[in-house]
């Protein structure tokens, strides 16, 4: 496995050296050792294509609120040395993560910024416990809910009132819980499963996503952390529109990304073994790929579309910096999506799991006083 790229490392303007992300720790060497390369962690670099400098009276407000604040880390290499030495909870993790890099945009008009004055702010929880546990907790109820929806339920039997609402409740349980085996497997990928095992946290990760849809954890590792670390870069970006950010052709190319054929032979050979111990067809394709299916298009929505979404034309760059949280309550940001619209605090503390970002996005409201975009 390749030696994780240690953030303290980070050169201010290096922007063409190699960027690296660990391997999931399941995988052997050999396949460790084709590793994509990433840009290094630099300040202000993942927009610099259209980067335009702050009028003159903002670049003095900066300065003077620098120079009276010398807490605050004014360049990369400063932040680099203030991770350098980071709390106990997150040595660990900056050995083996990148942490996302610093900027400051004035674009059209509006003021984004890292806050990289926050950057420490959160930490991560110490124990395992609580991330195994929703971990734990999500694959039974899906395991469950899969047995009955797969198993049990008739659809050839007499609609009755009972019967419908059995089959809309099996559903919608079964979107909603294939939801969590996504999230869990993205937070896996954060080391946010379980941040002081990482075989463990990788096990869960590939598992959940082989449950969800026979997806490649090793292909979503490698995308994920190139939609990081060049967040909302068009033709860079994995994850970001080519050239038309609208709902239905983003999906589309989005969906394509994540598409193999090992994936569909996997799917097949699992649907003959499932139909072989009697499970009916029909109802894997409802419970299973058609609940998975409403799942995605619930992920892209709140956890790609919206956060993502230019706002001056498909052309403009949306650094994570630029991307837009929900102020909705936490039960209802639950409810959507499992807090993953709490978008900018995702990218801002990438080690924070899912059920965490809610304390997040309080440390971010008490920092600035607002959550607007």
């Amino acid at each position: 496995m390749l030696r994780p790229h240690a953030p303290g490392n980070a050169v201010a303007g290096a922007s063409t050296a190699a960027r690296h992300q660990p391997a999931p720790m399941l995988l052997n060497s050999r396949h460790a050792t084709s590793r994509r390369s990433f840009r290094s962690s630099t300040a202000l670099s993942a927009t610099r294509k259209v980067r335009v400098p702050a009028p003159p009276e903002q670049q003095l407000q900066q300065q003077s609120a620098s120079s009276s604040n010398p807490s605050q880390p004014d360049s990369a290499q400063e932040l680099s040395s203030l991770l350098s030495n980071p709390p106990a909870e997150l040595q660990g993790w900056l050995e083996q993560y990148q942490a996302p890099d610093e900027m400051s945009i004035y674009d059209d008009g509006s003021y984004y910024s890292s806050r990289k004055d926050i950057a420490l702010a959160y930490t991560p929880p110490k124990s395992d416990l609580p991330g195994l546990a929703a971990a734990l907790g999500l694959l039974t109820c899906w395991a469950l809910v899969f047995r009955h929806g797969v198993f049990e339920y008739d659809l050839g039997a007499p609609a009755s009132i009972g019967h419908v609402l059995d089959g809309l409740l099996t559903f919608a349980s079964m979107e909603f819980l294939s939801t969590g085996l996504f999230i869990t497997t993205h937070d896996s990928m954060h080391g946010a499963v379980t941040p002081n095992n990482r075989f463990l946290n990788d096990v869960l990760g590939a598992l959940c996503v082989s449950l969800y849809a026979w997806l490649d954890y090793r292909l979503m590792w490698d995308k994920h952390w190139e939609h990081h670390n060049q967040c909302g870069e068009p033709h860079a970006d994995p994850d970001f529109h080519k050239g038309d950010p609208g709902l239905l052709p983003w999906f589309t190319q989005f969906m394509k990304g994540y598409i193999s054929i090992p994936q569909f032979v996997k799917l097949q050979g699992t649907v003959i073994f499932l139909w072989a111990f009697g499970g009916p067809i029909q109802n894997m394709v409802l419970f299973w790929a058609g609940a998975g299916l409403v799942s995605a298009v619930r992920l892209f929505y709140f956890g790609t579309y919206l956060p993502h979404k230019p706002r001056n034309g498909p052309n403009e760059v949306m650094a994570w910096a630029k991307a837009r949280s929900a102020t909705a309550p936490t039960a209802l940001s639950f409810l959507r999506c499992y807090c993953f619209d709490m978008h900018w605090e995702h990218h801002r503390w990438p080690f924070a799991p899912w059920w965490d970002l809610p304390r997040a996005r309080r440390i971010r409201y008490e920092a600035m006083g607002t959550l607007d975009d």
